[in-house]
């Protein structure tokens, strides 16, 4: 580039992209890596769309910079907008957004002024392209040993003896990560499952997961849910979840503090059977346990050593496809 503003352009946008490129490989290693139906593609479309946007500023400076700061501005307007409907949009959250929305606004102006220097440009500068790819590259090096030769699922029960008791897990079935069509139960439809009118319905708190939820409607086989509560499944803790992470189709030797954000494991575990189906969308399992203000514990199959999350807490109505249960019974 012939001019700072054009320097200072290229270098915000090479670490956006880069940064988007990282973020969007290491999201799908972790979230989507074997996933059935499941377009692995989505998670690299901000970093592709940013690419293109920067290969034309690369070379017309001017159009580039004036298509990016109106794509900057685009977005900004369609995400604020959809704050706005959701009754979200205040201050503080439109100032977060703007590192992201806004600053491609940025860019582009400074791109425009390096457009109107006259002369000739270094082709040096499209060695900036690479950059991104390259990081994709790194990351999947990085995962992919990880990822690979996972060990798949059983669709039977699983019993094992943890640091925390005999445990047995329920087979698959309306015990472990049901299906309700294109969704999947919130942790509030999982403890008011048996609440009148028994079902999935949305019901306010508070909740009993252990006298209402569905896991207490399971029969003692774990495949068919009753009319009545039969007591002899519930959700899991924190500290049994944890003890039952695997890594290799083996206890991962995991262990659990309370109100830690990670596991304390012998080896890193995985997203594998017998607890986990590496081919479903759960990445997280749902506890039985809540915060004083209501929010509900997860556990990630990494147990927080990881990328991909934390042993932490979200809203009872949270319900999305990487958020799973399965049903637990404590032997002995």
């Amino acid at each position: 580039m012939k001019t700072r503003a054009g320097r200072i352009a290229t270098a915000l946008w090479l670490l956006a992209t880069s940064l988007w490129a990282y973020w969007g490989a290491g999201e799908y290693f972790f979230e989507a890596y074997g996933v059935r139906g499941v377009p692995g593609w989505a998670y690299f479309v901000p970093a592709a769309a940013l690419g293109l946007l920067g290969a034309l500023a690369l070379i017309r400076p001017r159009w580039g910079g004036i298509l990016l700061a109106v794509a900057g501005l685009g977005f900004t307007a369609w995400w604020w907008g959809r704050m706005a409907a959701r009754g979200l949009f205040d201050l503080q959250r439109a100032l977060g957004t703007a590192p992201v929305s806004l600053a491609l606004a940025l860019v582009g102006g400074l791109w425009w002024l390096e457009g109107r220097a006259p002369g000739p440009r270094s082709a040096r500068r499209f060695w900036a392209l690479a950059v991104p790819a390259a990081v994709v590259l790194a990351t999947a090096l990085y995962y992919l040993p990880y990822v690979t030769g996972r060990t798949p699922a059983g669709a039977g029960p699983w019993r094992t003896a943890t640091a925390v008791g005999v445990l047995e897990w329920a087979p698959a079935g309306p015990g472990w990560n049901l299906r309700l069509g294109p969704r999947y139960p919130s942790w509030a439809e999982l403890a008011a499952y048996g609440r009148a009118p028994r079902g999935f319905a949305e019901k306010p708190g508070p909740y009993d997961p252990e006298r209402e939820g569905l896991c207490a409607y399971l029969d003692p086989s774990g495949t068919r849910l009753g009319a009545e509560p039969v007591g002899v499944w519930r959700l899991p803790t924190r500290a049994e979840l944890v003890a039952a992470l695997v890594r290799s189709g083996e206890l991962a030797g995991c262990r659990y503090r309370a109100g830690a954000p990670r596991a304390d494991c012998a080896r890193v575990p995985n997203k594998e059977g017998p607890l986990w189906d590496p081919a479903a969308p759960a990445v997280y399992y749902w506890t039985a346990e809540a915060t004083p203000t209501g929010e509900v514990w997860y556990v990630p199959y990494t147990g927080g050593l990881r990328y991909g999350g934390r042993i932490a807490h979200q809203p009872a109505d949270w319900g999305n496809p990487r958020h799973g249960y399965r049903c637990v019974r404590r032997l002995r």
